[in-house]
């Protein structure tokens, strides 16, 4: 009985094993079929048309590593991944860009073929891979928009292959790709703006108004609460405090069968003919008088807290703050919702492009809100008005380092100035060079007298001359100019027509950025006694140009974003002035494979 035993044991043991190895192997042939169609597919990825991928150098190299085992093969990951695509929604990104609908198809499979689950694997992969860069340097390319970009691109340092596989390992992806996202407040702002945007347009978004000019405090139209809950509907419109009827809805109901609508309020609805007490403004038993900040979307009158506003809302969109709804206003008021959250997208776009860059002691001139920011001392240190190019003498986007102030500075003119524009007023009267303080150079930088020139004869193509305005009241670059060395000839600057300063729009260079409070800033920049804003203006008063080197070099942006956030956290718009947005906006909407 014993050995019959003992045989019995070993047969099912001898089975056991043979299960066992068969399922062992039948894994093992299905991992090694898997790892065969990977690599074919990965073999002729870049020639297969039907199977484009954003990642063709760097995921072939990874594969190989792993001698293409397929990466997900943990549940939690593919669903923690896809988690992170769709959440890419929130950072202005399309999720549709990173194989969503074929990683789905594929996942529905009931029976999926080795080559479904190797494809499947592949463009998971592609995908994180995808969807980490542009979080890091943005989907758009940014030269593509702008020839002059010179802003750094990350580096990683060590193992790009292990820093994409160890949070897949650690089954730590959304930890991964939420460090990959600015934490700046820029970016946050934005972040933060669009999805308040969205929620705006979910619930209906704002209707376009009719016209309102001549708005005056006490003129009172039925278009006045049009305006009223459009300015609510972007948190512009101002609250103010009131006493108003509060009255116990609950007990109303139970006692007396009372319906009441809109309460608390300056006027509540109460259904008074079951009702056994009247609505009355005098306090019952079960009502009262309260102080509350109140929201005022129906009166008709244009009174002093919708013109304030109405100023808050200019403020924001980079308008005239006169409280008056003008054509440019009502135009900002108008622009549809949809257009309002793809300029938000477009600059979170732009926010992850300087990603990289430093994080205190550099100036930021934001060209289309005609600004310049000063960050120091870890804040928002200083800002002013600033004048920028014109349409068709555009400021460039680059950055450089601030090398050194010049005070009472001479202005060599630019060439295509002195060719097109100083040379037709020479043509016409040759004493223009020693009224505005010039002098004449040629090419061998000797100093020619202008009247001995046959101006004639000049041509705007074949300009031998250079021009240089001395220093003093009437020179074009003011008392001081701020030199970041850089090949497009741009520099900050003073400038005599002070009078541009008060423009809402300020394009008016030929590219070079004029400063409203130069001498302020730069008091600012040399932190030295020596060069307080008095004692700079002393210098100024003496006529002589003198150089000063900046010991502490901070960066200059020059930067394009048509929203941004501002005071109080608020996001304000700003007009496209270089028309840019809808270059942006194309290639980010744009399939990225």
């Amino acid at each position: 009985m014993n050995k019959l035993s003992t045989f019995f044991r070993l047969q099912s043991y001898a089975i056991l094993f043979l299960l066992t190895f068969s399922l062992y192997s039948n894994g093992l042939n299905a991992q090694n079929a898997i790892q065969n169609e990977i690599k074919s597919i990965l073999s002729t990825v870049k020639e297969d048309p039907e199977f484009t991928v954003f990642s063709d150098s760097l995921m072939p190299l990874l594969y190989q590593r792993l001698e293409y085992q397929p990466v997900w093969t943990d549940t939690t990951n593919i669903n923690d991944l896809l988690f992170c695509i769709h959440d890419a929604y929130h950072d202005g990104l399309d999720p549709e860009h990173y194989h969503l609908e074929k990683i789905n198809e594929l996942r529905e499979i009931e029976v999926p073929s080795d080559y479904d689950l190797a494809k499947l694997d592949i463009l998971l992969t592609d995908a994180g891979i995808l969807l980490s860069s542009h979080l890091i340097w943005g989907k758009v390319q940014p030269e593509q928009i702008s020839s002059t970009w010179n802003y750094d691109t990350k580096e990683f340092d060590g193992d790009r292959i292990e820093l994409f596989l160890e949070p897949i390992k650690g089954n730590l992806i959304k930890e991964a790709i939420q460090q990959l996202k600015s934490d700046n407040e820029l970016y946050t702002g934005l972040k933060s703006a669009l999805f308040e945007f969205r929620k705006i347009k979910e619930n209906g978004g704002w209707h376009k108004l009719p016209k309102m000019d001549n708005l005056e405090i006490g003129v009172e139209n039925d278009e006045i609460p049009y305006l009223r809950k459009r300015l609510a509907t972007t948190q512009t419109l101002f609250r103010f405090d009131t006493t108003i009827l509060k009255i116990d809805t609950l007990l109303r109901t139970q006692s007396e069968g009372v319906t009441v609508v809109n309460s608390p309020s300056i006027q509540p609805e109460i259904d008074t003919i079951k009702s056994i007490i009247p609505y009355s403004p005098i306090p019952y038993y079960d009502s009262s008088w309260v102080e509350v900040s109140y929201l005022d979307t129906v009166s008709s009158v244009f009174d002093e807290n919708l013109k304030k506003s109405v100023i808050k809302f200019q403020k924001m969109y980079g308008l005239v703050p006169d409280g008056q709804v003008g054509k440019a206003t009502q135009k900002a008021l108008n622009i549809p919702i949809d257009e309002r959250i793809n300029t938000l997208r477009i600059n979170l776009e732009r926010t992850r492009w300087i990603n990289h860059e430093e994080k205190d002691n550099f100036i930021f001139v934001n060209i289309p809100s005609f600004e310049l920011y000063l960050h120091k001392n870890k804040k928002w240190y200083y800002q002013t008005k600033v004048i920028i190019g014109k349409p068709f003498h555009q400021t460039p986007v680059f950055k450089a380092k601030l090398s050194y102030i010049d005070i009472n500075p001479t202005w060599t003119v630019p060439y295509s100035i002195a060719s097109k524009e100083m040379l037709p007023k020479l043509k016409k009267d040759v004493s223009y060079l020693t009224r505005n303080n010039m002098k004449l150079y040629n090419r061998s930088n000797v100093e020619v007298d202008a009247t001995t020139v046959d101006w004639k004869s000049i041509k705007q193509n074949n300009f031998p001359y250079t021009i240089v305005q001395g220093s003093g009241h009437g020179n074009a670059l003011g008392h001081v100019k701020f030199i970041f060395p850089n090949k497009y000839s741009i520099y900050l600057h003073d400038t005599p027509s002070r009078y541009l300063f008060s423009r809402n729009t300020r394009a008016f260079s030929h590219g070079c950025i004029r400063v409203y409070q130069p001498v302020k800033l730069a008091s600012i920049l040399l932190e030295d006694d020596k060069y307080s804003e008095e004692n700079i203006n002393k210098i100024i008063e003496k006529g002589e140009l003198k150089r000063v080197i900046i010991m502490h070099r901070p960066t200059v942006y020059l930067m394009y974003f048509t929203a941004m956030l501002g005071p109080e956290e608020a996001i304000h718009f700003y007009e496209d002035v270089y028309s840019r947005d809808k270059r942006v906006l194309k290639q980010l909407d744009k399939k990225p494979y």
